[in-house]
This record gives C-alpha cells, sequence and structure tokens, in this order.
C-alpha cells in the first residue's frame, strides 16, 4: 500500500494511506494541481498525473464567466523545466544542514585527536598545534564524512539534517552501509572539493546551479529524491544553531592562533635574585614557588607540554664543587626525578655546567634535563620536563636554559 505525501500551502503533510488521500482528494483539500510524492518516485508531480490517484478527480464543466480559482502557491517557488519537472530539493536547506554538521564535527574531531595526541603521541601533538588551523580542517573533512556516514547507517540522520529536516532516503534494493558511505565521501570530494577553500566555491556553486534547475546534485545521480523542504520554524531554528556553532568555532580559532603566537612570540622576564632580564618564549607562564632555602621559579607551557624549574641558592663559602652540589641535587630531587645519566661538563653563557638527563618517576614519558652551574658562592639550576622529544622542544628547552642563566650573577 503506497504511502503519499503532499503539499498544503508551503508546508508538507504527510504520510497518509490510498484511502486517506482519496478523501482529501473528495474533499477538495488535495486538487489536481497539488504536487505530490510517494517513495519510488524521482520528483515532486501533479496529483492529477497519477494513474492511482487521477480516477478520484472529477471533471465539472467551468462555470460560465467565473475566473480559474487560484492555486495555493507550493512549499516553494519551483524553477519549472518542463510539465512535470519541479525542485524538490532546495539548497539552502541541504548547505545549512551540511554546515552544522561539519560545525560540530570538525571541532569535536579536532579536539578528540589532540587529547589522544597529548596522552599518547607528544610529538604529534606539537605538531598539531604548529599546522595551519585551515590545513588541519581539511584533513579533518574525510574523517567527519566517516563519521556523518555512520550517523546516517544507525541513525538515519546527523544533527544537521535532523534539525533542518533533511531527508536522505536510501534507493531501493541498495545496501544501506554502502549507500550512505559512498555518498559522503562523494559529497567530500565533488560538493566540498575536498575541503579546499578556492576549489570548494566552485563546486558548491555547481551543486547549487543544478538544484536551482530542478536536477539532482552530481552525487545523487541516480539516488531517490532528497527532502530539503523545511518549514520557516526549522529553518529559523537552523539559523540560530549555526550562529552559535560559528560563535563557538571562532572562540575555539581564537585559542588556537593564541597558542601558534605563544609559539613564536617572546616575553622578557627579570629574574628577581639579580633584577636582570631574560628574554623567553612567551608560551612560558611564570610564578614563584615556596623552598625551605634559596628561591626557585616554577615555568610551565602548555603548547609545549613542558615545565621547568630555575633555582638559585647561596652558600656560606667558595668552597662547595659543582660535582659535590650536582649529587645533592640529585639526591634532593630523587623522589620526583630518576638521574639516569652521569653528569657531563658543558658550557652555558660560557660558564662550565654539569648536565644530566632523567625521567619523572609519577609520569614516565616526560623527560628531563638537568643543568647546574656553581659561579662563586652563588648555585643555580635548572630542570627542564617536556612530555615528548620533537625539534621544537629541544629548540626551546635550549633557548630556555640560555636565557636563565644569563641572568645569574
Amino acid at each position: 500500500m503506497a504511502v503519499w505525501y503532499y503539499a498544503a500551502g508551503k508546508d508538507q503533510k504527510g504520510p497518509v494511506g490510498e484511502d486517506e488521500i482519496s478523501g482529501l482528494i473528495k474533499s477538495g483539500q488535495i486538487t489536481r494541481e497539488t504536487i505530490v510524492w510517494r517513495e519510488g518516485m524521482d520528483a515532486w508531480q501533479r496529483a492529477v498525473e497519477q494513474p492511482e490517484l487521477s480516477s478520484a478527480f472529477s471533471t465539472p464543466p467551468p462555470l460560465p464567466n467565473t475566473p480559474s480559482p487560484k492555486i495555493p502557491p507550493p512549499i516553494f517557488e519551483p524553477s519549472l523545466l518542463k510539465a512535470g519537472i519541479v525542485i524538490t530539493s532546495r539548497p539552502w536547506p541541504r548547505f545549512w544542514a551540511r554546515f552544522i554538521d561539519n560545525l560540530i564535527f570538525v571541532p569535536m574531531l579536532g579536539f578528540g585527536i589532540g587529547l589522544w595526541a597529548v596522552l599518547y603521541a607528544p610529538d604529534i601533538y606539537l605538531q598539531i598545534v604548529m599546522m595551519n588551523g585551515v590545513l588541519f580542517g581539511v584533513l579533518l573533512l574525510p574523517i567527519v564524512a566517516l563519521f556523518l556516514a555512520l550517523c546516517m547507517i544507525v541513525v538515519g540522520t546527523t544533527p544537521g539534517k535532523a534539525i533542518v529536516g533533511v531527508r536522505v532516503p536510501v534507493g531501493q534494493g541498495r545496501n544501506r552501509l554502502g549507500f550512505y558511505l559512498s555518498r559522503e565521501f562523494k559529497v567530500w570530494a565533488a560538493g566540498l572539493g575536498l575541503g579546499i577553500p578556492f576549489v570548494a566555491l566552485f563546486t558548491q556553486v555547481r551543486q547549487y546551479r543544478l538544484l536551482v534547475a530542478g536536477k539532482s546534485a552530481s552525487y545523487d545521480e541516480g539516488n531517490p529524491a532528497i527532502i530539503a523542504n523545511p518549514s520557516k520554524v526549522r529553518l529559523a531554528a537552523s539559523i540560530v544553531v549555526v550562529a552559535a556553532l560559528f560563535t563557538g568555532n571562532i572562540i575555539l580559532r581564537a585559542e588556537d592562533q593564541k597558542a601558534e603566537t605563544n609559539l613564536n612570540a617572546t616575553q622578557a622576564w627579570i629574574n628577581p635574585v639579580t633584577n636582570k632580564t631574560a628574554t623567553i618564549g612567551k608560551t612560558w607562564q611564570t610564578q614563584e614557588m615556596k623552598t625551605n632555602s634559596g628561591r626557585a621559579f616554577y615555568f610551565a607551557s602548555n603548547e609545549l607540554l613542558a615545565e621547568a624549574i630555575l633555582g638559585y641558592e647561596q652558600f656560606p663559602s667558595y668552597e662547595v664543587q659543582a660535582a659535590v652540589y650536582a649529587d645533592a641535587i640529585k639526591a634532593a630531587v630523587a623522589s620526583d626525578v630518576s638521574i639516569t645519566s652521569k653528569w657531563q661538563p658543558v658550557l652555558v653563557q660560557g660558564m662550565p655546567a654539569l648536565r644530566a638527563t632523567g625521567k619523572s618517576v609519577k609520569y614516565t614519558d616526560s623527560i628531563v634535563e638537568v643543568t647546574i652551574v656553581v659561579k662563586g658562592r652563588d648555585a643555580w639550576r635548572t630542570l627542564v620536563f617536556a612530555r615528548g622529544n620533537s625539534p621544537a622542544q629541544s629548540a626551546e628547552k635550549e633557548k630556555f636554559v640560555k636565557a636563565m642563566f644569563g641572568t645569574a650573577n
């Protein structure tokens, strides 16, 4: 038994069965010119053109000198190519539905990948942070297409389509899994131009022209007609959702740009012990720590997944050797840092120093580098913790250590 949908003014009505639609014809609620659709039809057509319904219409002679009654306007103003062919899938509702889906899934997947990288692949995380945001979004789009296909397979819709009221029926006899996977990747390529901004402009214009001409989008050729005729309420709701999501994406993008800026910009830090100024990356956030002796300053960089400590102590005499002080520091930090290498002599800002490496006791994937300088009665030390060992981290660690010892007496 066929199930029908019909246009009533600017609204879509249905589904109704054959008996019910016959009653609507007899009562005059459905006229000859009312456009109708049922599964299996390629496009909405006039009711009188359907063999199943034409017999229900009677044809009384027209009243003399009486103008023909006005036909209620359809759901939207169609562009007619020839008799019986009208637009059934408006382009803008489909655009809003896709836009909503991308505004939801692109940042959600970006956050998920970033969180995974922070926990399990710090070097990849740093590459993501330093990557151009537009390029990262382009790389995410095929993954978004896969997620949208899974949504369609499991629940038959996506967040954007559900809000706007867009339906994508599966072709008769088609495998649901293969149909939606194939369609989403065709949309990504032929509709979104692989996400490449300049290319996407032309591909979307092409699809728009096909739809306003009453044809199917190129990626929907041979498929059942897409239903995209939302009410004004749905369209208004979709615009509100787009505005909210777009604002949220702008805020997230601003945070990403701030992170990129912090990695490339510098700031001045004044050593409270010597009042000398160090130029360090803007990515470092600083504060003084409480200690039992001497002074210590804590630095943290979320973008670099790194932390650092600058420590200072003054001895009562000049007799303390650097090697002795280094072993004392190794013992003092043993509960937090496992120093696994021997102390190696190095030069830092022209000063002889000792350096060793190890790992954090609590976070075993965190590499620690300890550098010690003893100058007269003054002893300075830096401990730099970093999750990962990317070139960006190594370069910034070296700059930081040199800047800190540059403020020593």
